[in-house]
């Protein structure tokens, strides 16, 4: 048999015969198949150009179709339509996340159906309708007529905010805190540029602010060092993403259990993530490895892996004559042996780091009973920062989430009594939300 131009598979007879009998009439070869469990095989026997599949059928669903399609090196050319009577927004994101090329809404327009088949099939500008469809606009704040705004920053200057410093709990917190309950995000600012630091649920503040007109940039770059929860949990409600004023330039690594792109297509377009609507921003995936990257003039990202479990990256940011160092899960040991060398490797990193953003998760009583969780205590990171890093401000970040204010009022005071014991020339802070940090470098 001829490879038919079109494979429809549809479990209502009469939808599936109006289908085929339409494409008939219009020229193409078409093979009609009601049974879904029949699929797969099919589409691997024909070889179809193209494929009209509806979602809800018995036995293998039209969004399994198209994974398997679009998953499978040898089938994944094939073009997917995907018809359902399901309407809802985030059935046609799942249907993108997927691969399909194009969402149509039963019932639906005789008239136009023929057409909107041959535009995917001859890859027409018609077939443009594979993006993602169009979004209604965030409602609370953000405004198409938003206008780049006057940084208050000057040439020289650079600013480090931080959004969210806890870990994540495995149950809400009652408590109020001090130091604030929100999740790994950190910003650094300069007059004309934006950078951020992992997109825990502190980048949801920073989002609004952005939005509001406080602090407006219309490119920002967002490092993620990896894709535990809690550093990726805030993305899908990062504001400027559902705003099309806004460039937004994603990088971090990938992993072998899931990719930086994998990681966006799951924020954006899943069904399970925060986001309900697709992104308006215009946004660029870029997968890193360890090495050195020149993000714009005079910006230098550089990235090492972190002793952490998964692909973990520390990032180390140069601009303006100055270092930001920024490793918020990375477990230091205090000791090289011949078999661990990473205090070392690190040290010589982030070395002369103006602030050292550190993992200090722990009380040096609580890591007896955690370490090789992969985060550090706090004695050994005050010691690593002065020593080896030879840092001049260290920020203690990544608190348990299970600490009171007392406990971190201790730990910070513990720290800087440690400094001044040891005699070392280092500032320790322990950050609390939207503590800010202003750098004043060259032109």
């Amino acid at each position: 048999m001829e490879n038919p131009d079109v494979l429809v598979v549809d479990d209502d007879p009469m939808v599936g015969e109006l289908s085929r009998d339409l494409l008939v009439d219009g020229g193409y070869k078409v093979t009609l198949l009601q049974d879904s469990m029949e699929a797969i095989n099919t589409i691997k026997a024909q070889m179809p150009r193209l494929i009209v599949t509806d979602i809800m059928m018995p036995g293998v669903s039209g969004m399994d179709i198209c994974k398997a399609v679009k998953s499978n090196p040898a089938l994944k050319h094939i073009k997917i339509i995907v018809v359902s009577g399901k309407s809802y927004q985030v059935e046609k994101q799942r249907a993108f996340q997927f691969g399909a090329d194009f969402f149509l809404q039963k019932p639906y327009n005789i008239e136009t159906f023929f057409q909107t088949v041959k535009s995917i099939l001859d890859g027409s500008p018609a077939g443009a309708a594979a993006a993602p469809p169009p979004a209604a606009p965030m409602p609370e704040i953000i405004r198409e007529d938003l206008s780049p705004q006057v940084s208050d920053l000057s040439a020289g200057q650079l600013r480090v905010t931080v959004w969210g410093a806890r870990g994540m709990a495995t149950q809400l917190p009652n408590s109020a805190s001090r130091y604030g309950r929100q999740t790994s995000c950190v910003s650094v600012e300069t007059k004309d540029h934006l950078f951020i630091f992992d997109a825990g649920t502190g980048i949801v503040e920073l989002g609004k602010e952005i939005a509001e007109r406080k602090r407006y940039y219309k490119n920002i770059w967002i490092c993620l060092t990896h894709y535990h929860l809690d550093h990726i949990i805030g993305l899908g409600s990062f504001m400027p993403i559902y705003d099309s004023n806004f460039a937004i330039h994603l990088v971090g690594a990938n992993d072998p259990e899931k990719s930086l792109k994998e990681v966006a297509q799951a924020t954006f377009y899943s069904s399970y993530s925060m986001a309900k609507t697709p992104p308006k921003a215009k946004i660029d995936v870029y997968e890193i490895l360890e090495d050195n990257y020149e993000l714009l003039p005079g910006v230098k990202l550089s990235s090492m892996y972190a002793n952490h479990p998964t692909s973990t990256m520390v990032y180390l940011l140069e601009t303006l004559g100055k270092k930001i160092a920024y490793a918020p899960d990375s477990e230091i040991w205090g000791d090289a042996t011949a078999f661990q060398d990473y205090d070392e490797k690190l040290g010589g990193f982030v070395r002369g780091a103006d602030i050292l953003i550190h993992d200090a998760a722990y009380s040096d009583k609580d890591y007896d009973t955690h370490k090789l969780r992969g985060h550090s205590c706090l004695s050994v990171t005050v010691d690593f920062a002065a020593e080896k890093a030879q840092a001049r401000d260290l920020l203690l970040f990544h608190a348990q989430p299970e600490y009171s204010d007392e406990q971190l009022d201790a730990m910070l005071a513990d720290a800087r009594a440690r400094v001044q014991a040891k005699g070392f020339s280092l500032n320790c802070h322990l950050p609390s939300e939207k503590d800010s940090f202003l750098l004043q470098g060259g032109t």
